[in-house]
């Protein structure tokens, strides 16, 4: 017999079971309702679970055979799940594209954010998804977001070689650690898609991004990378095809592209937001697509947060009052992570502790005995990206002449999107009040978006619909901007 614990948001439990079960059935034996859409084929990717020590794995293709702890996906996160098989293209494995330069083929998608990456490990002769890994990206030793690893590039005179070489040392340790687990060769990586904003695959790529952060912001290229694997640095196949999806601009990245492509054509006109260190918005009219990018800095992240941190165990995630907060992990607080912040300013303005100015009457205890605690500085940085997106949702609407009437969704994107309290967020003024009812997390599209160009030939028709469709705004350029980003630093209480 083995033993399980089993780490929930509610709950820690500790079970005992025989060896030669899946996981997914052995929690399912238990109570324990976990999402598989595909029935436990493998395809789908939605019954991850996270193994200390080991990150995400599919609970259906994973047989414990040893002592592991599990921490199950709360309600919340199920939804998400749920909805992004409501909300995201889903094709049918075609393997006609594979070339076969192996007789066991892999591929892998991957979407490199600015703070996390995620790689979807796939079969390439039956579409099976063998594994998901995320980690943080370790270039965020060089900065927190793009413009400081752009700079430190510029200042350095080995800076762009040692930003490529850590992101590829990070891709090839979750490459090693697949291939010697599944007991296959690094020739049987054949073919890798990558999704990421302009700067990052510039910079995996090993092709100078400065142009990006200097008026006009032109970077060198915004169409469809292919490298070899033997130029790469990658630990695959040397014929292997490395494919960077295409950008819109220095702003507009594959990541937006990618996940634009991956929503499933339910409505007309709809929002598209990616919150992350930028914040990339797309409205969609019809046929036409608008798309900007609103520096929001990297307070969402967590950074430039006096206790923020990212989203791992022991960062507050959910917030209710002093006495009751989630903690990512269910373990004991060591900081707060985004998703927790937006709760935690949204709780100080329903209770009267900042004004509408943002006016901090007192520094916000969380937890005394950690030092955990919300700052008026703390309370600047969030203005300024709350107001950074929601000015430019503003934009767009006007450009395209549309009221929130009009707009049939919006679609939150991305890992931060994927757990930030809705009502929260309306009512810090990140997401328009107009919108409550018609809001809708789909988790990492870029990512799916990635993996569906993997799957099917047929994705690539909808990637190149949304490059000849789209139009970038640069608000930067526009004094409107400027005017909206006063107007909407203030706080407003809303009855939700």
């Amino acid at each position: 017999m083995i033993k399980i614990k089993i780490i929930t948001p509610e709950n820690v439990e500790i079970i005992e079971t025989g060896i030669g079960l899946s996981l997914l059935d052995i929690l399912r034996m238990n109570r324990y309702n976990i999402y598989a859409p595909c029935g436990g084929k493998g395809t789908c990717g939605k019954c991850r679970v996270n193994i200390a020590g080991e990150g995400y794995i599919m609970s259906c293709t994973y047989y414990p055979d040893k002592n592991i702890e599990v921490i199950v996906p709360g309600e919340s996160e199920a939804n998400i799940l749920i909805s992004q098989t409501k909300f995201l293209e889903d094709h049918q494995f075609k393997n006609y594209n594979i070339k076969h330069i192996s007789s066991s083929p892999f591929g892998v998608a991957i979407d490199i954010g600015t703070t996390t990456v995620v790689l979807y490990f796939m079969d390439l002769l039956s579409g099976k998804i063998e594994k998901i890994a995320y980690l943080l990206n370790p270039q965020n030793i060089y900065g927190a977001d793009i413009i400081s690893r752009i700079n430190y590039c510029q200042e350095h005179k080995n800076g762009l070689n040692e930003l490529q070489q850590t992101i590829i040392h990070a891709i090839n340790t979750e490459l090693d650690t697949f291939r010697i687990k599944e007991n296959i060769s690094r020739d049987d990586f054949e073919k890798i898609i990558i999704v990421g904003n302009t700067t990052m695959l510039h910079l995996i790529l090993g092709v100078d991004p400065v142009s990006i952060a200097i008026a006009p912001f032109k970077p060198e290229f915004t169409a469809r990378q292919t490298r070899k694997g033997y130029s790469t640095g990658l630990n695959i196949n040397a014929k292997a095809d490395v494919v960077t999806l295409p950008c819109i601009s220095a702003y507009a990245g594959a990541d937006i592209v990618s996940g634009l492509a991956a929503i499933k054509e339910l409505h007309r006109n709809y929002l598209f937001i990616d919150i992350g260190t930028n914040g990339e918005i797309a409205l969609i009219k019809g046929e036409k697509i608008f798309i900007c990018s609103a520096a929001a800095g990297p307070a969402f992240e967590g950074t430039n947060i006096s206790c923020g941190m990212e989203a791992v165990n022991g960062a507050i995630s959910g917030f209710t009052s002093q006495k009751k907060y989630q903690v990512i992990g269910n373990s004991e607080p060591r900081g707060i992570c985004g998703s927790g912040i937006i709760d935690i300013v949204a709780y100080l303005i329903m209770n009267d502790l900042i004004d509408e100015t943002g006016l901090l009457k007192n520094t916000f205890i969380i937890h005394s005995a950690r030092n955990i605690q919300i700052t008026q500085q703390d309370i600047r940085e969030i203005q300024l990206a709350k107001s950074a997106i929601y000015s430019g949702i503003k934009i767009l609407m006007n450009i395209a002449g549309l009221s929130y009437q009009d707009v049939d969704a919006l679609y939150l994107a991305g890992g931060f999107g994927n757990y930030i309290n809705i009502k929260s967020a309306i009512q810090i003024g990140l997401l328009p009040l107009e919108l409550r009812n018609r809001i809708y997390p789909i988790g990492n599209s870029a990512g799916i978006g990635a993996l569906e160009y993997l799957k099917s030939n047929d994705f690539e028709k909808k990637v190149n619909n949304i490059l000849e469709n789209s139009r970038y705004i640069e608000l930067s350029n526009l004094d409107e901007f400027t005017s909206e980003f006063a107007l909407n630093m203030n706080f407003v209480k809303y009855n939700l």
